[in-house]
């Protein structure tokens, strides 16, 4: 049953006493002050993004698959509060970061979303924002999204929301959205299974999303640690290039960093790295830790 927004109240990204981060800051501010903006980007993007349950616990991940544009103009942007911490997202149409890419809540819900189809509306980005602010029970998420939906149409995409309890993947195509529990573990990239809409895009594209889908469905049902997930995001199947995990674009793009949340108990830790997975280390950083 749906009902009226969650009673855990509001959990803010960059306020007093936060902390926002940033690396390989680059492009540009737009004339809205403290924006970050980057060029449109013109093609569509990757994105796998999933679930794992642990003994007491989940691991939550993503790559994060933009093309050269963004790559060249990279602005990785992490915002952390008491209670949150996210990868700021990215509008694909105006270029401006908005909303949150991959997050977590104090209460140990995660959510992360991958790109299926560009439309003038608002990046579902800030849907995410919404539901890592505010998702703090399993009934909050339907109430979420339907209120978001209702106020503005959203960009196509599918949102993962999970904790050790329980979780959902979230479709939204402008005022559609459709809602399904996830049991198990799972894997998304980019096509609707849910919103009865295809996008045009790129055969390379389609294909992509497919191997991407093949592999890490297959891959997360032997995964019971950090170490082995790693080494999925790090892989190159059936070689490296534009449908490996790994992604490496045709002239450029790809993975743009990739990210690893371990929620077990009260213990949350994130890994993550910046660039491609295969190149470069990931780094820990243990969450919401009594002062």
């Amino acid at each position: 049953m749906l009902r009226g927004m969650p009673r855990c109240g509001s959990m803010g990204l960059a306020r007093g006493g936060s902390t926002a981060t940033a690396t390989h800051l680059r492009g540009h501010r737009s004339g809205r002050e403290g924006i970050a903006r980057m060029e449109p980007l013109d093609t569509a993007t990757g994105c796998t993004v999933g679930l794992i349950h642990l003994p007491g616990g989940i691991l939550f991940f993503k790559n994060r698959d933009l093309d050269k544009k963004y790559h060249t103009h990279r602005i990785t942007v992490w915002q952390s509060t008491p209670e949150v911490h996210v990868l700021q997202g990215a509008n694909l149409k105006t270029g401006e970061l908005q909303g949150v890419a991959i997050g977590v809540n104090r209460h140990g819900v995660c959510v992360a979303n991958t790109h299926v189809a560009s439309t003038p509306d608002v990046t579902y980005d800030l849907l995410c924002e919404e539901l890592v602010r505010h998702a703090c029970e399993q009934a909050d998420v339907p109430a979420i999204v339907q209120a978001s939906v209702e106020r503005h149409p959203v960009q196509g995409g599918r949102i993962l929301v999970a904790c050790p309890a329980w979780a959902f993947l979230v479709e939204v195509y402008q005022r559609q959205f459709e809602i399904r529990p996830v049991v198990g573990n799972v894997a998304l990239t980019n096509t609707f299974s849910l919103i009865q809409h295809r996008p045009e895009r790129p055969d390379e594209d389609e294909r992509s999303s497919a191997n991407r889908l093949e592999v890490a469905s297959r891959l997360v049902g032997t995964i019971s640690g950090v170490g082995p997930l790693k080494s999925m995001l790090r892989s190159h199947i059936p070689e490296k290039g534009h449908t490996s995990i790994c992604n490496h674009r045709t002239g450029g793009g790809g993975t743009e960093s990739s990210h690893i949340i371990q929620v077990v108990g009260d213990q949350v830790t994130w890994w993550s790295l910046v660039g491609y997975p295969c190149e470069n280390d990931y780094r820990s950083l243990h969450l919401f830790q009594p002062r």
